[in-house]
């Protein structure tokens, strides 16, 4: 009786040993496992694709992205892709343009007409009856009328400016399905890097040449005075602008930053509002980069606090 009494006296510490060891603290290289926050699911952005805007050309398409927060009708920005006329399409707006849908805005992106099949004016065409669409169906897609913004950048920006700026688009409509409104269609402009006057080409570099030859339709000697005053949004300012912002990077190679600087200079002389914003060390088509990159994000927060001012009720 006492030998199994102590058996079972060495069994009891036995086990107590074995549950004391798998009490240890963690080694030096196990860490304890800490709870992680879930990554939030991105808000759904509605996307409506490939809608006509004028005729039958494929170029002559459109993308609406409508927000998915809010109720309309909304703010609707109006963007105008680059690509020196010749290339790029609606897709480059494929992040942008969700990007400003949860923030609260519609947000229509627009292909045109493209060089070399194409020139001037049919660009210019399609962008103001890209605008006139918009305004045609406001009801149908909750665009507000009273709160539209043009954005584009390089090419699109050039393209932004002359809608901006030009106050009589009779001459670039004729061939429009849609009636313009009467009244104010644009109340404020977004530029990334545009370009204004082509009244004096010298700043431009020699390389961008050949897609501007092809957008005048022919070389700058040939075309006739009128008709680069005709083109080039500078020249239209008269001080009935909307608001304009302006955002440009100073070691842009492709379109030198002091064609913004002179563009706001005069918009300002004019009495209109401007915004300037210089990029130091920024090159060209920033606004291709992510948008969590320190370019887009300075810009993405410089534009939202002018539209929050400029379209403010």
């Amino acid at each position: 009786m006492k030998k199994n009494c102590c058996l079972f006296i060495l069994l009891v510490m036995l086990s107590a040993s074995c549950t004391d060891s798998g009490a240890m603290e963690p080694t030096p290289t196990q860490k304890p496992v800490e709870a992680v926050e879930p990554t939030p699911t991105p808000i759904s952005v509605e996307v409506i694709k490939t809608l006509s805007y004028a005729g039958d050309d494929f170029r002559q398409k459109l993308d609406v992205y409508l927000p998915p927060i809010g109720q309309a009708p909304y703010p609707t920005i109006l963007a105008i892709h680059g690509g020196g006329f010749r290339a790029r399409s609606k897709e480059l707006y494929q992040n942008i343009g969700p990007y400003f849908a949860r923030q609260g805005y519609a947000f229509v992106a627009i292909n045109y007409r493209l060089i070399p099949s194409f020139k001037y004016p049919a660009q210019v065409e399609d962008s103001f009856c890209a605008l006139a669409w918009l305004h045609a169906n406001h009801d149908e897609y909750g665009f507000d009328p009273n709160r539209v913004v043009v954005m584009g950048g390089s090419a699109g920006g050039y393209l932004t400016a002359m809608v901006g700026t030009v106050d009589n688009p009779e001459i670039y409509l004729e061939n429009c399905p849609n009636p313009f409104p009467a009244g104010e269609a644009v109340h404020a402009a977004v530029i990334f890097y545009g370009f204004y006057d082509f009244t004096n080409v010298d700043d431009f570099p020699k390389s961008e040449f050949d897609s501007l030859e092809m957008f005048w339709g022919g070389k700058h000697e040939e075309i006739s005075s009128q008709q680069l005053v005709e083109m080039s949004p500078i020249m239209q300012i008269d001080g009935s602008e909307p608001p304009f912002i302006i955002l440009h990077g100073t070691a842009d190679k492709s379109i030198p930053s002091v064609m913004s600087e002179r563009f706001a200079t005069t918009l300002e002389q004019k009495g209109v509002d401007v915004e300037l914003v210089l990029l130091p060390d920024v090159d060209h088509a920033f606004e291709l980069r992510p948008l969590t990159g320190e370019e887009m994000t300075l810009s993405l927060n410089k534009i939202e606090t002018f539209l929050d001012q400029v379209l403010a009720p």
